[in-house]
Protein backbone atom coordinates (compact mmCIF):
# COMPACT_ATOMS: atom_id res chain seq x y z
CA UNK A 1 0.00 0.00 0.00
CA UNK A 2 0.93 3.66 -1.06
CA UNK A 3 1.58 5.68 2.19
CA UNK A 4 0.19 9.07 2.74
CA UNK A 5 3.30 10.61 1.91
CA UNK A 6 4.33 8.44 -0.93
CA UNK A 7 1.09 9.13 -2.49
CA UNK A 8 1.48 12.85 -2.37
CA UNK A 9 5.02 12.45 -4.07
CA UNK A 10 3.67 10.54 -6.80
CA UNK A 11 0.55 13.01 -7.26
CA UNK A 12 3.26 16.21 -7.39
CA UNK A 13 5.42 13.76 -10.02
CA UNK A 14 2.12 13.32 -12.27
CA UNK A 15 1.57 17.03 -11.86
CA UNK A 16 5.43 18.03 -12.88
CA UNK A 17 5.24 15.54 -15.88
CA UNK A 18 1.73 16.89 -17.10
CA UNK A 19 3.73 20.40 -16.92
CA UNK A 20 6.56 19.04 -18.94
CA UNK A 21 4.43 17.87 -21.44
CA UNK A 22 1.95 20.89 -22.02
CA UNK A 23 5.25 23.26 -22.06
CA UNK A 24 6.76 20.79 -24.68
CA UNK A 25 3.82 20.70 -27.05
CA UNK A 26 3.73 24.71 -26.58
CA UNK A 27 6.57 24.99 -27.75
CA UNK A 28 6.58 22.76 -30.47
CA UNK A 29 3.34 24.64 -31.73
CA UNK A 30 5.42 28.23 -31.30
CA UNK A 31 7.95 26.69 -33.17
CA UNK A 32 5.39 25.23 -35.72
CA UNK A 33 4.46 29.18 -36.43
CA UNK A 34 7.67 30.91 -36.34
CA UNK A 35 8.85 32.13 -39.35
CA UNK A 36 10.25 35.24 -41.15
CA UNK A 37 8.47 38.21 -42.13
CA UNK A 38 9.68 40.40 -44.62
CA UNK A 39 10.75 44.53 -44.32
CA UNK A 40 9.05 44.61 -48.06
CA UNK A 41 6.16 43.76 -50.20
CA UNK A 42 8.25 40.67 -51.79
CA UNK A 43 7.70 37.31 -51.56
CA UNK A 44 9.13 34.12 -53.54
CA UNK A 45 8.70 30.09 -53.44
CA UNK A 46 11.09 28.06 -52.19
CA UNK A 47 12.45 28.06 -56.39
CA UNK A 48 12.77 32.53 -55.86
CA UNK A 49 9.62 32.54 -58.29
CA UNK A 50 7.75 36.09 -57.49
CA UNK A 51 4.26 34.92 -55.72
CA UNK A 52 2.92 38.55 -55.69
CA UNK A 53 0.42 40.00 -57.97
CA UNK A 54 -1.65 42.41 -58.54
CA UNK A 55 -1.45 43.77 -61.61
CA UNK A 56 -5.53 44.39 -61.85
CA UNK A 57 -5.75 46.70 -59.79
CA UNK A 58 -2.51 48.45 -60.81
CA UNK A 59 -4.27 48.85 -64.08
CA UNK A 60 -7.70 50.01 -61.95
CA UNK A 61 -5.45 52.80 -60.41
CA UNK A 62 -4.02 53.56 -63.62
CA UNK A 63 -7.63 54.05 -65.47
CA UNK A 64 -8.12 56.16 -62.86
CA UNK A 65 -5.94 57.93 -62.82
CA UNK A 66 -6.63 58.57 -66.83
CA UNK A 67 -10.12 59.62 -66.24
CA UNK A 68 -9.35 62.18 -63.74
CA UNK A 69 -6.70 63.53 -66.07
CA UNK A 70 -9.62 63.93 -68.71
CA UNK A 71 -11.94 65.32 -65.98
CA UNK A 72 -9.67 68.44 -65.00
CA UNK A 73 -9.08 69.82 -68.54
CA UNK A 74 -12.45 71.34 -67.12
CA UNK A 75 -11.36 73.52 -64.70
CA UNK A 76 -9.96 76.17 -67.65
CA UNK A 77 -13.13 77.89 -69.06
CA UNK A 78 -14.34 76.55 -72.12
CA UNK A 79 -13.55 73.07 -72.17
CA UNK A 80 -16.44 71.08 -71.97
CA UNK A 81 -16.66 67.32 -71.26
CA UNK A 82 -17.99 64.27 -73.07
CA UNK A 83 -20.26 62.41 -70.33
CA UNK A 84 -20.01 59.26 -72.95
CA UNK A 85 -16.36 59.24 -72.79
CA UNK A 86 -16.57 59.18 -68.98
CA UNK A 87 -19.12 56.55 -69.07
CA UNK A 88 -16.32 54.82 -71.68
CA UNK A 89 -13.48 54.94 -69.02
CA UNK A 90 -15.34 53.92 -66.32
CA UNK A 91 -16.61 50.86 -68.37
CA UNK A 92 -13.40 50.45 -69.79
CA UNK A 93 -15.37 50.08 -73.36
CA UNK A 94 -14.44 52.44 -76.69
CA UNK A 95 -11.04 52.50 -76.70
CA UNK A 96 -10.81 55.41 -74.46
CA UNK A 97 -7.39 55.25 -72.69
CA UNK A 98 -3.68 55.78 -73.97
CA UNK A 99 -1.85 53.75 -71.07
CA UNK A 100 -0.13 50.60 -72.35
CA UNK A 101 -2.77 47.62 -72.26
CA UNK A 102 -5.50 49.30 -70.59
CA UNK A 103 -7.95 49.28 -73.81
CA UNK A 104 -7.47 45.68 -74.31
CA UNK A 105 -6.97 44.47 -70.34
CA UNK A 106 -10.68 42.66 -69.51
CA UNK A 107 -10.30 44.77 -66.16
CA UNK A 108 -12.38 48.01 -65.89
CA UNK A 109 -13.64 50.31 -62.96
CA UNK A 110 -17.29 50.15 -62.99
CA UNK A 111 -17.90 46.60 -62.84
CA UNK A 112 -15.66 46.63 -58.80
CA UNK A 113 -17.76 49.94 -57.31
CA UNK A 114 -19.74 48.86 -54.64
CA UNK A 115 -23.15 47.71 -56.65
CA UNK A 116 -25.33 50.01 -55.85
CA UNK A 117 -23.39 53.24 -55.56
CA UNK A 118 -22.48 52.21 -59.82
CA UNK A 119 -25.08 54.53 -61.25
CA UNK A 120 -24.55 57.36 -58.78
CA UNK A 121 -20.76 58.05 -60.35
CA UNK A 122 -22.51 57.97 -64.05
CA UNK A 123 -25.07 60.46 -62.65
CA UNK A 124 -21.40 62.62 -61.56
CA UNK A 125 -20.24 62.14 -64.83
CA UNK A 126 -23.70 63.47 -67.08
CA UNK A 127 -23.55 66.59 -64.10
CA UNK A 128 -20.26 67.69 -64.77
CA UNK A 129 -20.66 67.48 -68.36
CA UNK A 130 -23.47 69.85 -67.76
CA UNK A 131 -21.46 72.49 -65.64
CA UNK A 132 -18.48 72.36 -67.89
CA UNK A 133 -20.53 73.76 -71.02
CA UNK A 134 -21.01 77.23 -68.48
CA UNK A 135 -18.27 79.68 -69.43
CA UNK A 136 -19.68 81.91 -66.64
CA UNK A 137 -17.44 82.38 -63.53
CA UNK A 138 -19.09 80.12 -60.46
CA UNK A 139 -21.43 82.12 -57.58
CA UNK A 140 -24.36 80.63 -56.48
CA UNK A 141 -26.83 79.18 -58.98
CA UNK A 142 -24.79 79.28 -61.74
CA UNK A 143 -22.38 76.46 -62.62
CA UNK A 144 -18.77 77.82 -64.22
CA UNK A 145 -15.05 77.69 -63.13
CA UNK A 146 -14.30 79.20 -59.73
CA UNK A 147 -11.16 81.52 -59.69
CA UNK A 148 -9.23 83.14 -56.97
CA UNK A 149 -6.50 84.26 -58.35
CA UNK A 150 -4.67 81.14 -57.90
CA UNK A 151 -6.78 78.34 -57.71
CA UNK A 152 -9.29 76.98 -60.74
CA UNK A 153 -12.22 74.93 -60.06
CA UNK A 154 -15.24 73.70 -61.99
CA UNK A 155 -18.79 73.98 -59.79
CA UNK A 156 -22.11 72.93 -60.23
CA UNK A 157 -24.53 75.68 -59.77
CA UNK A 158 -24.73 74.67 -55.90
CA UNK A 159 -20.96 74.91 -55.16
CA UNK A 160 -20.50 71.37 -55.84
CA UNK A 161 -16.81 70.23 -57.18
CA UNK A 162 -17.80 67.16 -59.34
CA UNK A 163 -14.40 66.78 -59.99
CA UNK A 164 -13.53 66.05 -56.26
CA UNK A 165 -16.99 63.60 -55.68
CA UNK A 166 -15.84 61.34 -59.17
CA UNK A 167 -11.95 61.06 -58.20
CA UNK A 168 -11.96 60.61 -53.74
CA UNK A 169 -15.69 59.04 -54.09
CA UNK A 170 -14.26 56.20 -56.66
CA UNK A 171 -11.22 56.24 -54.02
CA UNK A 172 -13.85 55.01 -51.52
CA UNK A 173 -16.39 53.14 -53.42
CA UNK A 174 -13.86 51.23 -55.68
CA UNK A 175 -10.72 51.59 -54.05
CA UNK A 176 -11.23 51.38 -50.43
CA UNK A 177 -14.42 49.11 -50.61
CA UNK A 178 -12.71 46.49 -52.53
CA UNK A 179 -9.44 46.25 -50.06
CA UNK A 180 -11.10 46.04 -46.49
CA UNK A 181 -14.78 44.77 -47.60
CA UNK A 182 -14.42 42.24 -50.40
CA UNK A 183 -10.23 41.29 -50.32
CA UNK A 184 -9.79 41.33 -46.94
CA UNK A 185 -13.42 39.76 -46.13
CA UNK A 186 -14.61 35.86 -44.98
CA UNK A 187 -15.19 34.82 -48.87
CA UNK A 188 -11.94 35.88 -50.98
CA UNK A 189 -10.08 34.98 -47.19
CA UNK A 190 -11.74 31.11 -47.17
CA UNK A 191 -9.98 28.41 -46.46
CA UNK A 192 -11.05 27.37 -49.71
CA UNK A 193 -8.91 29.32 -51.38
CA UNK A 194 -5.38 27.40 -50.46
CA UNK A 195 -4.53 25.21 -53.32
CA UNK A 196 -1.76 26.38 -55.49
CA UNK A 197 -3.53 28.38 -58.92
CA UNK A 198 -2.91 26.57 -62.03
CA UNK A 199 -0.07 27.89 -63.92
CA UNK A 200 0.69 30.92 -60.88
CA UNK A 201 3.50 29.88 -57.94
CA UNK A 202 0.82 31.56 -55.63
CA UNK A 203 -2.58 30.40 -53.65
CA UNK A 204 -5.45 32.25 -54.19
CA UNK A 205 -5.46 33.08 -50.47
CA UNK A 206 -2.30 35.00 -51.41
CA UNK A 207 -3.50 36.16 -54.43
CA UNK A 208 -6.52 37.83 -52.58
CA UNK A 209 -3.82 39.77 -49.88
CA UNK A 210 -1.88 40.76 -52.68
CA UNK A 211 -5.16 42.56 -54.36
CA UNK A 212 -5.99 44.23 -51.02
CA UNK A 213 -2.26 45.58 -50.78
CA UNK A 214 -2.56 46.66 -54.60
CA UNK A 215 -5.34 48.69 -53.67
CA UNK A 216 -3.33 50.90 -50.74
CA UNK A 217 -1.27 52.24 -53.83
CA UNK A 218 2.14 52.21 -52.52
CA UNK A 219 6.08 50.75 -53.52
CA UNK A 220 6.75 47.78 -51.69
CA UNK A 221 9.54 49.20 -49.80
CA UNK A 222 7.02 51.60 -48.46
CA UNK A 223 7.44 53.58 -45.70
CA UNK A 224 11.02 54.08 -46.19
CA UNK A 225 10.06 54.99 -49.98
CA UNK A 226 6.81 56.91 -50.49
CA UNK A 227 7.43 58.28 -53.88
CA UNK A 228 5.41 57.08 -56.32
CA UNK A 229 2.24 56.57 -53.72
CA UNK A 230 -0.73 57.62 -55.15
CA UNK A 231 -4.49 57.86 -53.45
CA UNK A 232 -5.15 56.13 -50.52
CA UNK A 233 -1.09 55.57 -50.00
CA UNK A 234 -0.19 59.67 -50.43
CA UNK A 235 -3.29 60.30 -48.27
CA UNK A 236 -1.65 57.79 -45.58
CA UNK A 237 1.58 59.57 -45.87
CA UNK A 238 -0.25 63.04 -45.26
CA UNK A 239 -1.91 62.22 -42.27
CA UNK A 240 1.20 59.93 -41.16
CA UNK A 241 2.61 62.80 -38.78
CA UNK A 242 -0.02 62.74 -36.41
CA UNK A 243 -1.97 59.46 -36.81
CA UNK A 244 1.52 57.34 -37.21
CA UNK A 245 -0.48 55.04 -39.97
CA UNK A 246 2.02 54.41 -42.42
CA UNK A 247 4.63 52.04 -40.75
CA UNK A 248 1.30 50.23 -38.92
CA UNK A 249 -0.79 49.36 -42.36
CA UNK A 250 2.62 47.99 -43.86
CA UNK A 251 3.47 45.98 -41.18
CA UNK A 252 0.00 44.50 -40.98
CA UNK A 253 -0.06 43.76 -44.67
CA UNK A 254 3.42 41.97 -44.68
CA UNK A 255 2.46 40.30 -41.55
CA UNK A 256 -0.44 39.08 -42.70
CA UNK A 257 0.56 37.90 -46.20
CA UNK A 258 3.48 36.12 -44.31
CA UNK A 259 1.10 34.74 -42.07
CA UNK A 260 -1.20 33.29 -44.84
CA UNK A 261 1.89 31.53 -46.63
CA UNK A 262 2.76 29.72 -43.36
CA UNK A 263 -0.94 28.73 -42.44
CA UNK A 264 -1.08 31.13 -39.56
CA UNK A 265 -4.91 32.30 -40.03
CA UNK A 266 -5.42 33.31 -36.48
CA UNK A 267 -2.08 35.94 -37.07
CA UNK A 268 -3.76 36.78 -40.46
CA UNK A 269 -6.86 37.63 -38.98
CA UNK A 270 -5.69 40.10 -36.52
CA UNK A 271 -3.82 41.89 -39.21
CA UNK A 272 -7.06 41.99 -40.91
CA UNK A 273 -8.80 44.29 -38.23
CA UNK A 274 -5.66 46.54 -38.08
CA UNK A 275 -5.82 47.21 -41.75
CA UNK A 276 -8.99 48.04 -41.27
CA UNK A 277 -9.25 49.93 -38.02
CA UNK A 278 -5.80 52.05 -39.47
CA UNK A 279 -7.30 52.68 -43.04
CA UNK A 280 -10.75 53.79 -41.91
CA UNK A 281 -8.28 56.20 -39.42
CA UNK A 282 -6.84 57.54 -42.80
CA UNK A 283 -10.39 58.64 -43.83
CA UNK A 284 -11.71 59.78 -40.78
CA UNK A 285 -8.41 61.70 -40.82
CA UNK A 286 -8.62 63.59 -43.83
CA UNK A 287 -11.94 64.23 -43.61
CA UNK A 288 -11.43 66.30 -40.19
CA UNK A 289 -8.12 67.85 -42.41
CA UNK A 290 -11.00 69.34 -44.88
CA UNK A 291 -13.04 70.64 -42.74
CA UNK A 292 -10.68 72.72 -41.32
CA UNK A 293 -9.58 73.58 -44.78
CA UNK A 294 -13.34 74.67 -45.45
CA UNK A 295 -12.70 76.29 -42.09
CA UNK A 296 -10.18 78.33 -42.71
CA UNK A 297 -10.87 79.67 -46.47
CA UNK A 298 -14.35 79.87 -45.50
CA UNK A 299 -14.77 83.63 -46.77
CA UNK A 300 -12.79 82.35 -50.15
CA UNK A 301 -15.74 80.91 -51.90
CA UNK A 302 -13.41 78.79 -54.49
CA UNK A 303 -11.18 77.11 -51.69
CA UNK A 304 -14.23 76.60 -49.63
CA UNK A 305 -16.32 74.69 -51.88
CA UNK A 306 -13.27 72.64 -53.24
CA UNK A 307 -12.20 71.62 -49.92
CA UNK A 308 -15.99 70.60 -48.71
CA UNK A 309 -16.50 68.51 -51.84
CA UNK A 310 -13.61 66.84 -51.24
CA UNK A 311 -14.08 66.43 -47.08
CA UNK A 312 -17.85 65.37 -48.18
CA UNK A 313 -16.54 62.55 -50.20
CA UNK A 314 -14.20 61.31 -47.50
CA UNK A 315 -16.82 61.19 -45.15
CA UNK A 316 -19.44 59.13 -47.67
CA UNK A 317 -16.47 56.71 -47.99
CA UNK A 318 -16.69 55.83 -44.33
CA UNK A 319 -19.58 53.39 -45.36
CA UNK A 320 -17.18 51.11 -47.17
CA UNK A 321 -15.39 49.49 -44.01
CA UNK A 322 -18.16 46.58 -43.03
CA UNK A 323 -15.81 47.06 -39.45
CA UNK A 324 -16.23 51.01 -38.93
CA UNK A 325 -16.89 52.61 -36.16
CA UNK A 326 -19.55 54.96 -37.05
CA UNK A 327 -23.11 53.80 -38.53
CA UNK A 328 -24.51 54.76 -41.75
CA UNK A 329 -27.07 57.29 -39.88
CA UNK A 330 -24.35 59.19 -38.25
CA UNK A 331 -22.50 59.36 -41.64
CA UNK A 332 -26.27 60.51 -43.07
CA UNK A 333 -26.29 63.26 -40.34
CA UNK A 334 -23.08 64.72 -41.17
CA UNK A 335 -23.02 65.30 -44.81
CA UNK A 336 -26.76 66.41 -44.11
CA UNK A 337 -25.55 69.20 -42.04
CA UNK A 338 -22.95 70.09 -44.59
CA UNK A 339 -25.98 70.13 -47.34
CA UNK A 340 -26.14 69.96 -51.13
CA UNK A 341 -25.74 73.28 -51.81
CA UNK A 342 -22.11 74.45 -49.90
CA UNK A 343 -22.52 78.12 -51.21
CA UNK A 344 -25.05 77.82 -48.06
CA UNK A 345 -23.31 75.97 -45.61
CA UNK A 346 -22.45 77.18 -41.92
CA UNK A 347 -18.98 77.25 -39.92
CA UNK A 348 -21.49 75.98 -37.11
CA UNK A 349 -21.89 72.90 -39.02
CA UNK A 350 -18.79 72.39 -40.45
CA UNK A 351 -17.68 73.11 -36.91
CA UNK A 352 -20.08 70.74 -35.68
CA UNK A 353 -19.00 67.62 -38.50
CA UNK A 354 -15.39 67.70 -37.26
CA UNK A 355 -15.41 68.20 -33.56
CA UNK A 356 -18.19 64.83 -34.07
CA UNK A 357 -15.76 63.18 -36.15
CA UNK A 358 -13.54 63.75 -33.87
CA UNK A 359 -14.91 62.03 -30.90
CA UNK A 360 -15.62 58.73 -32.30
CA UNK A 361 -11.97 58.63 -33.24
CA UNK A 362 -10.03 60.05 -30.74
CA UNK A 363 -8.94 62.97 -32.92
CA UNK A 364 -10.28 65.50 -29.83
CA UNK A 365 -6.39 65.89 -28.87
CA UNK A 366 -5.02 66.61 -32.56
CA UNK A 367 -8.36 67.89 -34.22
CA UNK A 368 -6.91 71.44 -34.89
CA UNK A 369 -3.90 70.18 -36.57
CA UNK A 370 -5.52 67.47 -38.91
Amino acid sequence: MISKFSRIQFYLLALCFSAFITSCEKEEDDDHKHYDVPTTYVFTDSSGNSTVDYTGQTQRLDMLTEMMTYVKTANTSGVTLDAQKLKDMYANQNAQFTGAGLNVSDKQIKDKVFAPDQGLFEQYFDSIAVASQSTSVAVNGIAGVGDNGTNKYLFSANGIEYTQFIEKGLMGALIYYQAVAVYLDTDKMSVDNTTVVSGKFYTQLEHHWDEAFGYFGVPVDFPSTTTGSRYWGKYCSDRNTLLGTNQKLMDAFLKGRAAISNDDLDTRDGQIAIIREEWEHVVAGTAVHYMNGSKNDFADDALRNHQLSEGYAFILSLKYNPARKVTIQQIDYWLELLGDNFYEVTLTNINTVRDEISVVYGFESMKEQL
